[in-house]
C-alpha cells in the first residue's frame, strides 16, 4: 500500500500472486495446528500384530514427524509411532486416520495430481498445478500417484460392476429403465516400451510391433429421435471401460458395466462393433439378446478397399456409387453378386475377391442399414470411434510417449472414470 501510495500504480498481477501465496502459506499453518493432537495420544484398544505370528501387542515408541505435501503447502505432522517387538513391523496409527500412509503426499493434492496427470502430460501436469495452484510437484511424482490411484480407480470400478451383478442388476429408485440401451467396442494401438512387446506381433512385414491395443468399450442410452427421424444420444448417458487385455478378459468388463448401467431392464439391447472376430464372440456371449449392427462406416470401408485393390474400377465412380447404395440399403445379397461380377473367372484375384465378399455375407444380418434406419437406431460407432480418439490417442500417443502396460492401464482407468463422470463419486467413496 505505501507502494501505492508513492508511485501511484499497482503490478495488479504481482499482488495477485503475492496474496495468493500469503493465504495459503496461512492456510498451511492452520492446518498443521489442526494436525497437532490427531496423531499421538493414547489408543483406546491395544494395537495388535499378527503378521505371520500369533498376536503380539504393539509397543509405542515415541513421535515420529513427517512432511506432508498438502494443496496448502508442507506442513509437519507428528504421530505416534508402533513397533511389533516379535517380527519389528512398524505402523503409524495418524498416518492411517488421515490416509498418508506409504506415502509423503495429501489425499487433496493426491487428488489433483490423479486429475492433472490423467487429462495431460505428467510434465503438463506440473506446469499447471504450479501455475494454477501454486503447488510444486515433481512430473515423476504426479506420475507415481497418478498411476497408484489409476490402479485404485480400476480395482472401485471392477467392484462396482461386480456388485451390480450380484444383485442381478436390480435397478435402483431413481434409474428408470433405458428404452435402448448400447454398448459399443473397439480397438485402438497404443506405442509401449520394446519390453512390452516381446509376444505382440506386429501388422507390418517385419511382423515387429510398436504398439498394444487397447481395448475401449462404451455404453449409453437413446430416448428419443430428432426432427427427422435420426436417434438422439440420452445427455450424460455415456460410461466408458478400458484396458490393454484379452478380449475374454475385456469381454468381462464391458458386461459388467453393462449390467450396472441397467442392461437387464432395457426394453432393447443394441451392439455396435466393427465386425472383428473377437467383438462379434463378445456380442455373442454376453450381449445375446441384442441386435448386432457392424458400423456402416467399417463396412464402407471394406468396400472401398475392395473397389480399390480388386476391380479394375475406380473409387468414386459408377461401380462405387451403385455397390455404396446397396450396402447403404443393406441389400447385402444384391451387393455380393454384383461384387463377384467384377472377379475374373479363376485364379488368385478371384480366390481373394471372394474370401473378401464373404466378410459381407457373414454379416448380412448385421447389416440391415436400411431397416435399422426405419426402427430409429445408431448405425455408426462414432461415440466410441470418438472415444479411442479423445480418451486414448490425445493421451497415449503424443510424441515420445512410450508406455508400460501396468502404467498405461492405470492411466486409462483413470481417463474412463473422469470421462465418465464418476471421478468425484470414487473419491467420495474413497474418504467414506
Amino acid at each position: 500500500m505505501e507502494r501505492v501510495a508513492r508511485e501511484g500504480a499497482l503490478d495488479l498481477e504481482a499482488a495477485e500472486f503475492y496474496v495468493r501465496s500469503a493465504v495459503l502459506a496461512l492456510g498451511a499453518g492452520v492446518l498443521e495446528r489442526l494436525l497437532h493432537e490427531v496423531g499421538v495420544g493414547r489408543q483406546d484398544q491395544p494395537r495388535l500384530c499378527s503378521l505371520n505370528h500369533l498376536p503380539r501387542k504393539m509397543e509405542s515408541t515415541g513421535v515420529r514427524e513427517k512432511i506432508i505435501q498438502t494443496i496448502l503447502g508442507p506442513v509437519r505432522f507428528a504421530r505416534s509411532r508402533y513397533v511389533c517387538p516379535c517380527c519389528g513391523a512398524v505402523e503409524y496409527p495418524g498416518d492411517e486416520l488421515l490416509g498418508v500412509e506409504g506415502t509423503g503426499f495429501s489425499p487433496g493434492l493426491r487428488r489433483l495430481m490423479t486429475h492433472a496427470g490423467s487429462r495431460d502430460s505428467f510434465r503438463e501436469a506440473a506446469e499447471d498445478l504450479r501455475l494454477y495452484g501454486a503447488i510444486h510437484a515433481h512430473p515423476k511424482d504426479i506420475e507415481r500417484e497418478a498411476e497408484t490411484m489409476g490402479r485404485r480407480i480400476d480395482d472401485w470400478m471392477r467392484v462396482q460392476a461386480s456388485a451390480a451383478v450380484l444383485q442381478a442388476g436390480r435397478p435402483t429408485a431413481e434409474q428408470a429403465p433405458p428404452a435402448i440401451f448400447y454398448a459399443q467396442l473397439d480397438g485402438t494401438g497404443a506405442p509401449m516400451r520394446k519390453g512390452e512387446l516381446l509376444e505382440t506381433r506386429g501388422k507390418g512385414e517385419d511382423g515387429e510391433a510398436k504398439t498394444n491395443e487397447v481395448k475401449l468399450g462404451c455404453v449409453f442410452t437413446q430416448t428419443t429421435r430428432d426432427e427427422e427421424g435420426r436417434p438422439v444420444r440420452d445427455p450424460a448417458s455415456t460410461s466408458y471401460v478400458g484396458a490393454i487385455e484379452k478380449s475374454v478378459d475385456f469381454g468381462h468388463r464391458l458386461h459388467a458395466e453393462a449390467v450396472r448401467r441397467g442392461l437387464a431392464h432395457a426394453a432393447r439391447v443394441v451392439v455396435l462393433s466393427d465386425g472383428a472376430a473377437y467383438n462379434k464372440s463378445i456380442a455373442d456371449e454376453h450381449f445375446p439378446q441384442a441386435t448386432h449392427i457392424v458400423d456402416l462406416y467399417h463396412a464402407r470401408e471394406r468396400l472401398s478397399e475392395f473397389i480399390k485393390n480388386l476391380t479394375h474400377q475406380p473409387c468414386a465412380g459408377a461401380l462405387h456409387e451403385q455397390c455404396l447404395e446397396l450396402l447403404d440399403e443393406g441389400r447385402i445379397e444384391k451387393l455380393a453378386q454384383r461384387l463377384e461380377q467384377e472377379l475374373p473367372r479363376k485364379g488368385k484375384r478371384r480366390g481373394a475377391g471372394l474370401k473378401k465378399i464373404n466378410y459381407f455375407v457373414k454379416r448380412s444380418e448385421q447389416m440391415r442399414y436400411g431397416e435399422f434406419r426405419r426402427q430409429g437406431l445408431f448405425i455408426g460407432s462414432g461415440v466410441i470411434e470418438a472415444g479411442c480418439k479423445t480418451l486414448i490417442g490425445k493421451r497415449f500417443k503424443n510424441s515420445g510417449m512410450f508406455w508400460s502396460k501396468t502404467g498405461a492401464n492405470a492411466i486409462i482407468a483413470a481417463r474412463c472414470c473422469l470421462y465418465s463422470g464418476r471421478f468425484e463419486d470414487f473419491w467420495a467413496d474413497s474418504a467414506s
